[in-house]
């Protein structure tokens, strides 16, 4: 069965993620069925808003869900450098509390389970992960960017919920070299996979992301219950590899999403008036050394 991945292009960044949502609203709403959302948003960082998911990404989320959802939402993050309620001020996010039943969690303050991962030299260790995001009676959606990455090519929804999973203090262990860490993420989207991916890319980064690079507008938001389907549309999108982006190749090998362009339905736009080549990494070259 083909996954249906919806492409939108539109002058605002709201517009982009609502309409995007809107496409694939059954397959939402079949996948959702009597689950707790959780909502987590990537604060890289707690000071840059161009590396950080925008306030009017969650709340195109949250105006979709309430169509059909009226329960409490969880908004959660783990933030890996500062405060992660500073990132909550920072970006504006407390706001949302006056207009939507939400509530905010610092997944570096949850109770946590013990994961094992492996390091630099495929021995087996153990890392903290927020048990809200193991708890499978949860629906977790992923809000990320079209973003690169120092070490591994892209990051997008999976590895957005994948870090900041992890508490802090045990997210550097994720980080022992390419080929380890390309692996690391693969482990943990067998327990940490998105059920909905929701990609903001009206303004991306390029170059030395994720913290420090430039901005790129695109002009587009992508959307699927397939995060896998909706990561291989952005690497298009963005110019980039599917196959050369490690932890992704290992997902699509162990057949957790579709990721074969005659696998996925494109509701909406077509690739063809969204590609913009985003400027890799400087690292770009080392990367491909977990191969």
């Amino acid at each position: 069965m083909k996954s249906k991945v919806s492409l939108v292009k539109a002058e605002n960044r709201y517009k982009c993620i609502f309409d995007s949502l809107k496409l694939i609203e059954e397959e939402v709403k079949n996948s959702l069925r009597h689950k707790k959302i959780i909502i987590k948003p990537n604060f890289v960082s707690t000071r840059n808003q161009l590396a950080a998911t925008h306030v009017e990404h969650v709340k195109a989320i949250l105006d979709f869900l309430k169509e059909f959802y009226d329960k409490e939402i969880i908004i959660a993050e783990g933030a890996a450098l500062g405060n992660t309620f500073d990132g909550f001020r920072n970006f504006n996010y407390l706001e949302l509390k006056k207009e939507y039943k939400v509530e905010f969690l610092d997944l570096n303050e949850d109770d946590y389970e013990l994961v094992d991962i492996v390091n630099s030299k495929m021995q087996k260790i153990s890392i903290k992960v927020a048990k809200t995001m193991l708890d499978k009676n949860n629906y977790i959606i992923s809000p990320a960017k079209l973003k690169t990455h120092d070490t591994v090519i892209v990051t997008l929804s999976l590895k957005n919920v994948v870090v900041g999973s992890i508490l802090n203090g045990d997210k550097s262990k994720i980080h022992q070299g390419y080929k380890a860490i390309n692996y690391n993420l693969f482990l943990l989207a067998k327990l940490l996979k998105p059920n909905l991916a929701s990609i903001d890319g009206f303004v991306g980064m390029q170059g030395n992301g994720p913290v420090n690079g430039e901005p790129i507008e695109v002009k587009v938001g992508i959307a699927s219950t397939d995060f896998l389907a909706a990561e291989r549309i952005a690497c298009e999108i963005m110019g980039f590899n599917f196959n050369d982006i490690g932890y992704l190749y290992y997902c699509a090998k162990a057949k957790m999403g579709n990721w074969e362009l005659d696998k996925i339905e494109i509701v909406g736009e077509e690739i063809e008036n969204c590609r913009k080549k985003f400027k890799p990494h400087s690292s770009y070259s080392q990367q491909l050394k977990w191969k």
